[in-house]
């Protein structure tokens, strides 16, 4: 069962990624994001193919195109990223403003 799941989910992969490759670099582009969640997926899908029991694959298996189903659920996620960037931002400038400050009192004195 692991090695059909295994064949089937590179089958999946294979085929994405030739059809990504019909496209221009514009597109190509523009799927950036949605090109890197596909590879980390497949990944993701081949780790845990050697810790689940047969039957879990076999329920994986009822699913028709498994990278993407999971790409479309990983969609609707809230995604953190954005926010946790905006905090990090936020305190470096803190510390850029505060050591700014620091300087400019240096050097008129």
């Amino acid at each position: 069962m692991r090695e059909y799941f295994l064949e089937r989910i590179y089958g999946e992969y294979q085929s994405y990624k030739a059809s990504v490759l019909e496209e221009n670099s514009g597109v190509i582009y523009a799927r950036c994001y949605e090109i890197d969640c596909m590879i980390n997926i497949y990944e993701i899908l081949k780790e845990f193919a050697m810790k689940l029991s047969d039957e879990e694959l076999r329920t994986l298996m009822n699913y028709r195109n498994i990278l993407n189903y999971f790409y479309e659920l990983w969609l609707k996620k809230t995604d953190s990223q954005y926010a946790e960037m905006e905090r990090h931002v936020a305190a470096e400038m803190k510390k850029l403003f505060s050591d700014t400050g620091k300087n400019t009192e240096r050097m008129a004195a």
